[in-house]
């Protein structure tokens, strides 16, 4: 029977162009499914409270759905904090290895170079997360045959301009004006994906200085050690001479 070639693994380490894109993609379209599902469990609960007022807007209606958003967000901060953490131990990962390759040491372990920090994927995660905004609010400009599916699938986004309809009793007020709520997971994601990743450096940092003064506190523990055992050296041989002295 003929043996089987062992499949070959994926080289995560060392991407194509077009493998580092799409992969780049994949890794922010994933860390952008689950603030978006709770932006949009959290406009659920923000619409639940508007129909409990029967549809007459209300200052306690408006106010909780605002916190029902702000909750979202919350979510949002909490979930791009930890994911700039993890990106920039990806990077620092990514550096040593760089630093080792260029010596011509390889290095094992789990690395993906996708998932390495850089600066500008926090607000795109942002902006991912936003996408169905971006979409409804874009053809909400020409027509609201979409309003109720906006509703359903962007409530957070649309609220405000349900609530500025009823409020100011033009019910034609574009739906374009929507958009500026994609300034939100772009803001709050891009803004704690950074943090995260600032978090992580000064651990790093910290981490660093605690090692380099342990270090410190060794070399001068050997230090004095060294000139311990010279001085005791220095008074056996003096004991010595002094003896070898009394017998002459």
């Amino acid at each position: 029977m003929l043996q089987e070639l062992p499949k070959k693994k994926k080289d995560y380490a060392h991407p194509t162009r077009a493998q580092m894109f799409w992969r780049t993609q994949a890794e922010c379209l994933r860390r952008a499914i689950t603030p978006c599902l709770m932006y949009v469990f959290m406009s659920m609960i923000a619409l639940v409270m508007q129909t409990v007022s029967k549809g007459v807007v209300s200052w306690w209606s408006i106010a909780l759905g605002i916190v029902c958003i702000v909750c979202g967000a919350v979510y949002n901060a909490h979930l791009c904090f930890h994911t700039g953490k993890k990106h920039y131990e990806v990077y620092l990962t990514g550096e040593f290895r760089r630093r080792n390759e260029a010596f011509g040491i390889e290095s094992g372990g789990d690395y993906r170079a996708h998932e390495e920090f850089r600066v500008w994927k926090g607000f795109y995660i942002g902006l991912l997360t936003g996408l169905p905004v971006l979409i409804f609010g874009t053809v909400s400009a020409f027509t609201r045959a979409v309003d109720f599916v906006y509703l359903m699938f962007a409530g957070w986004a649309y609220l405000p301009l349900a609530w500025a309809r009823q409020i100011s009793g033009n019910l034609n007020i574009n739906g374009a004006w929507t958009l500026f709520m994609l300034l939100l997971p772009i803001a709050v994601s891009g803004a704690f994906y950074l943090l995260g990743a600032r978090k992580r450096r000064t651990e790093k940092e910290q981490a660093d200085a605690r090692a380099a003064e342990v270090e410190r506190i060794r070399e001068e523990q050997k230090q004095k050690r060294q000139e311990r055992e010279t001085r005791v050296q220095t008074e056996e041989q003096r004991r010595k001479t002094a003896q070898s002295k009394k017998k002459k």
